[in-house]
C-alpha cells in the first residue's frame, strides 16, 4: 500500500540525490536513515529537506530489524561495505538501489550476484549517466544506425577541483582497499556507457596509469592552515569547477572535515589512467581519467566514429553533435537536463527504483550484471597497469569473467 516505505543505508553525499527525489513524491516515504555518523544523517536530511517521520539508526542491522515492512532500500555506503549491505537486503527480499560500483573486489561482486539470483532479487546500480539526457540521446542516435557501425569511441573524464578534492581527501575513497581504486570509484559508469553503446562484450584491454599530480611535496606542510600558498592553491578552500555538479559540492561538505594538504595526505590511488579496449564487434575504445582538469572541455567528453558519420559532445555543454557523411550536414541536439546532478540523470535514476516497486517484473538496464561487467573491466585495467600487459576476458557459462 502506498506510500512505499524506503530506507537509506549510508547518508553521505550520494544519498542526497535519492532523498531529494523521493521527498518530492507523494508515493514514497523515507522511513529510516542508517549511518554510524549522526552528523551525516543530520546534514543530508537538512539538505534534502526531509519531512519528519523517519527513524535514525547508527547500525543498519538494527534498522532492518526494526523496520519489518520496508518496500525497498537505497545503499549509499562506502564501497567496501556494499556487499555486506546488499546481501542482507537481497536476502530480506528487498529491491535495492545500490550506488556504484557494485563492489570493490571481484569476489564480492560475484557474491552479490549469486545472492540476488538465489533470492530472485533485483538491483539498480548507480549508473546515473544512463539516465542523463545527453547520453540517452547519443545511445538513441547510435541505435538508430545514423552513423552506421561504430568503429571507435574516444571518451574521457576530466574532474575539476571539487571532484579531485573529494577523491583525494575522502576518508575512504583515497584508499584502494576501501574504494577499489580511482578507475572503479570514479569511472566505472563511464565504462558502463561504453558497454551500453557497443551492445556487446569487451574481449581485451590494456591500461597505463600512475600518480603525477597529487604527489608528496616536502616543501608543503601537513595542514593547509600552515601553508604559505593558501591564496594561490585551488585546493586550500576548494569549490567546484564550473563544469562540476552542485552535488559534488555537497559531497565535499561531508569529507572536508580537516585541513590536511591534498598533496601530502596519505593515499594510494592513481590520478591519471588510460585504457584501450577491444570489443567483440571489432570496435576500439580509448578512455582517459585525469584529475585536476579545469576550463573549457573539462568534465566528460564523448566522440564516436562510425562507418557513416560521427557523434560527439561534452556533458557539461549538454549538446550532442551528429555529423552524417551522406548529407554532409551537422545536427546539434540540446540535451539540457532538469538541473539535477549528472546532467539531469540523478532524479530520473532515483525514480527507477520506484518503477521497480510499481512493477515487480521490471528489470532495470542498470542492473547487477551491468555493474559486474564494468567493475571487472576496472579490475582488469588495474591489473594491466600492475603487470604491464594486455588482459583478456574469458566469459563462463554463469556469466562470470576470468581475466587472463
Amino acid at each position: 500500500m502506498l506510500p512505499y516505505k524506503i530506507a537509506l543505508i549510508g547518508t553521505g553525499g550520494r544519498s542526497l540525490s535519492y532523498a531529494t527525489a523521493y521527498r518530492q513524491r507523494d508515493d514514497v516515504h523515507i522511513t529510516a536513515l542508517a549511518d554510524p555518523d549522526s552528523s551525516h544523517r543530520t546534514i543530508m536530511a537538512a539538505r534534502a529537506k526531509l519531512n519528519a517521520g523517519y527513524a535514525e539508526y547508527d547500525d543498519w542491522r538494527d534498522m532492518l530489524q526494526d523496520q519489518p515492512d520496508l518496500d525497498g532500500a537505497v545503499i549509499c555506503s562506502p564501497n567496501h561495505l556494499h556487499a555486506e549491505h546488499a546481501v542482507a537486503c537481497l536476502e530480506r527480499g528487498l529491491p535495492i538501489a545500490l550506488e556504484k560500483p557494485l563492489a570493490p573486489t571481484k569476489a564480492d561482486c560475484e557474491r552479490i550476484i549469486d545472492v540476488e539470483q538465489a533470492n530472485n532479487g533485483r538491483t539498480l546500480i548507480g549508473f546515473v549517466l544512463r539516465s542523463a539526457p545527453f547520453y540517452a540521446k547519443i545511445q538513441e542516435l547510435i541505435t538508430r544506425g545514423l552513423i552506421g557501425r561504430i568503429v571507435s569511441i574516444q571518451a574521457d573524464e576530466l574532474p575539476g577541483v571539487g571532484v579531485s578534492s573529494v577523491m583525494n581527501r575522502s576518508p575512504w575513497r583515497r584508499y584502494r582497499d576501501k574504494s577499489g581504486g580511482a578507475m572503479l570509484e570514479k569511472s566505472c559508469h563511464d565504462l558502463d556507457l561504453l558497454n551500453w553503446m557497443m551492445d556487446c562484450y569487451p574481449v581485451s584491454l590494456t591500461s597505463y596509469g600512475n600518480r603525477q599530480i597529487f604527489v608528496t611535496d616536502p616543501e608543503l606542510p601537513e595542514h593547509c592552515g600552515d601553508c604559505h600558498l593558501q591564496t594561490a592553491c585551488p585546493y586550500y578552500n576548494p569549490t567546484r569547477s564550473a563544469h562540476e555538479d552542485e552535488g559534488e559540492q555537497a559531497l565535499h561538505q561531508f569529507i572536508r572535515e580537516d585541513d590536511r594538504c591534498i598533496y601530502n595526505i596519505n593515499k594510494d590511488i592513481l590520478d591519471v589512467q588510460t585504457l584501450n579496449i577491444e570489443y567483440q564487434n571489432g570496435a576500439l575504445c580509448t578512455f582517459t581519467l585525469n584529475f585536476h582538469a579545469m576550463g573549457p572541455g573539462a568534465g566528460r567528453n564523448f566522440h564516436a566514429v562510425g562507418t557513416q558519420g560521427r557523434i560527439w559532445g561534452n556533458l557539461h555543454d549538454a549538446k550532442v553533435h551528429l555529423y552524417r557523411n551522406g548529407p554532409g550536414q551537422e545536427e546539434v541536439f540540446d540535451c539540457s537536463g532538469d538541473g539535477t546532478g549528472h546532467g539531469g540523470g540523478d532524479r530520473l535514476h532515483a525514480n527507477e527504483l520506484i518503477t521497480m516497486l510499481n512493477d515487480p517484473t521490471y528489470q532495470p538496464r542498470q542492473n547487477a550484471r551491468a555493474g559486474y561487467l564494468s567493475a571487472v573491466m576496472c579490475f582488469a585495467a588495474d591489473k594491466s597497469v600492475e603487470e604491464k600487459r594486455r588482459i583478456d576476458f574469458h566469459f563462463g557459462e554463469n556469466g562470470f569473467i576470468e581475466l587472463a
